[in-house]
C-alpha cells in the first residue's frame, strides 16, 4: 500500500493548465475558443457531439460556419459587447450542425484577455437545449390545451346552467299544465257523472209514463172497457210499437252513458249458443211478418258453449237484427254461425239497401247512421252500432261489417272460443 504521507504521482497535480484542459474536454457542453476576428481556435469533445465536426475539421474556420445566415448579425452584436468587456449569459439561439440541421442552444460568451488585459478572443459555452425547448413547447401546448378545455368546460357549465333553468321553467309549466289537466279532468268527470245521473233520472222518468201507456194499451186490448173495433185494435198496435221503440231508444242512450262513464259491468256465464240465438227470432218476428221478409237461422255445427254476458250479447244481436229488418224492404235475413279454432262467427246478412264504401269507416261511430237520409223513414239515434261494438269489445269480442250499396250488408260478431 502507498504510505499516507507519500504523494501520489499524477501529471495533472503540478499543471493547472492541464487540469483546466481536462475539465473542458470532459464537459457535455460545447466549449469553443475563438479570436476576435471570428476564427475558431479551440474545440472540445462536447462541441463535437453537439455540432458534429471533429476538431481538425472546424479549427481555423470562421465561427459563422456554425451560424445560420439570417443570424450572422448576432455574432456582430456579441463581439461588440465583448469589446466593451461585457459577458453574454444564457443567450438562447439557433446554430447549424455539420449536416446543416439546426440545433437550439443556450450560449454564454466571456472575453479572453492576454497578460496585459487586452481582449484577444472569446470563450463560448454552448449547451444543447433542443430537448428542453421541445418539452417547454409541449408544456406550453399542454397548458394551452388545458386552458381551452377549461374554457370549454366553463361554456358547458354555463350552457348546463342555462339548460337547468330552462328545465326548471319547463317543469313549472308542466306542473301548471298538469294541474290544469287535473282540474279539467275533474270537471269532465263531474260533468260526466252529472250527465249520467241526468240520463239515469230521465230514463226513469220517461219509463214511468211509457209503462203506464203500455198498461192502458193492454187494458184496452183486453176489452175491459168494452169491445174494440178492428180499426181501434190497429191503432193500439201502432201505439204499442211506438212505446217499444221509445223504450229501446231510452235503453240505448242509457247504455251509451254507462259505457262512456266506465260504469258498465259484465257478468259471464256459460251459454249454449244455438239455443240462445234461436230464441232471438221471436223478438223481430212481428216486424219480419209485417214486411213479409224471409228469416233463416243456420246453427253452429258442432254445438258450442261460450262464456259470455248473456244480456250484453242479446242486446248486440237484437241491434243487428233490428237494423237488418229496418233497412231491408224486401228479400231475406240470414243468421248463420261458423266455428274455427279461435272464434265463433255469428253473421247477420240482409238483402237490404246496403251502404256506400266511404261510410263503412264511420258506421260504428256514435250518432251515425249509414245513410242520414234514412232518418226520415227509419227511427233511431245512431247509437245502436256504436253501443254494440263497445259492448262486444268490452267482452273481448268484435264486430265487423261488409256492405255494398244496393246489395245488402253483413255484420259479423266475432266471439273468442275461450273468454279472455
Amino acid at each position: 500500500m502507498t504510505p499516507a504521507n507519500e504523494r501520489i504521482s499524477n501529471p495533472l497535480n503540478d499543471n493547472p493548465v492541464a487540469w483546466l484542459a481536462a475539465i473542458v474536454e470532459s464537459s457535455d457542453d460545447a466549449v469553443i475558443g475563438k479570436s476576435l476576428d471570428g476564427v475558431i481556435r479551440s474545440w472540445n469533445s462536447g462541441a463535437m457531439r453537439i455540432f458534429g465536426y471533429e476538431a481538425h475539421e472546424i479549427v481555423g474556420r470562421s465561427v459563422l460556419t456554425l451560424i445560420p445566415a439570417d443570424r450572422h448579425h448576432e455574432e456582430q452584436e456579441i463581439v461588440a459587447r465583448l469589446a466593451r468587456g461585457e459577458r453574454v449569459e444564457h443567450f438562447e439561439t439557433v446554430r447549424l450542425r455539420k449536416d446543416a440541421t439546426e440545433v437550439e442552444i443556450s450560449l454564454s460568451v466571456s472575453p479572453i484577455q492576454d497578460k496585459t488585459g487586452r481582449i484577444v478572443g472569446a470563450a463560448k459555452i454552448a449547451r444543447d437545449i433542443t430537448e428542453a425547448k421541445r418539452l417547454q413547447r409541449g408544456e406550453r401546448e399542454f397548458s394551452k390545451s388545458l386552458q381551452n378545455l377549461a374554457t370549454e368546460l366553463e361554456q358547458q357549465v354555463e350552457e348546463g346552467q342555462a339548460l337547468q333553468e330552462e328545465l326548471e321553467q319547463t317543469n313549472e309549466q308542466l306542473a301548471d299544465a298538469l294541474e290544469e289537466s287535473r282540474a279539467a279532468r275533474q270537471q269532465a268527470e263531474e260533468a260526466n257523472a252529472a250527465k249520467s245521473q241526468f240520463l239515469a233520472t230521465m230514463s226513469h222518468e220517461l219509463r214511468t209514463p211509457l209503462n203506464a201507456i203500455a198498461g192502458y194499451v193492454d187494458l184496452l186490448d183486453l176489452g175491459i172497457h168494452g169491445p174494440l173495433t178492428a180499426e181501434q185494435r190497429d191503432d193500439l198496435r201502432r201505439i204499442k210499437r211506438s212505446e217499444e221503440t221509445l223504450l229501446r231508444l231510452i235503453d240505448n242512450v242509457l247504455s251509451f252513458a254507462k259505457l262512456e262513464s266506465g260504469r258498465l259491468e259484465y257478468r259471464f256465464e256459460d251459454v249454449k249458443l244455438n239455443e240462445f240465438i234461436g230464441h232471438l227470432e221471436s223478438f223481430v218476428a212481428p216486424q219480419i211478418t209485417q214486411k213479409r221478409l224471409v228469416y233463416h237461422f243456420r246453427p253452429c255445427n258442432p254445438e258450442v258453449i261460450l262464456s259470455i254476458d248473456r244480456d250484453k250479447i242479446e242486446q248486440i244481436m237484437l241491434n243487428l237484427l233490428s237494423n237488418a229488418v229496418k233497412f231491408t224492404d224486401s228479400g231475406r235475413i240470414d243468421v248463420r254461425c261458423d266455428v274455427d279454432d279461435a272464434h265463433v262467427l255469428v253473421r247477420v246478412q240482409d238483402t237490404g239497401r246496403g251502404m256506400r264504401p266511404e261510410l263503412l269507416g264511420t258506421i260504428f261511430d256514435p250518432f251515425v247512421q249509414g245513410d242520414r237520409s234514412l232518418t226520415r223513414t227509419a227511427d233511431g239515434t245512431g247509437l245502436g252500432l256504436s253501443i254494440s261494438r263497445e259492448l262486444a269489445q268490452g267482452m273481448g269480442c268484435d264486430i265487423t261489417v261488409e256492405s255494398m250499396l244496393g246489395s245488402g250488408s253483413t255484420f259479423t260478431l266475432m266471439v273468442p272460443r275461450k273468454h279472455r
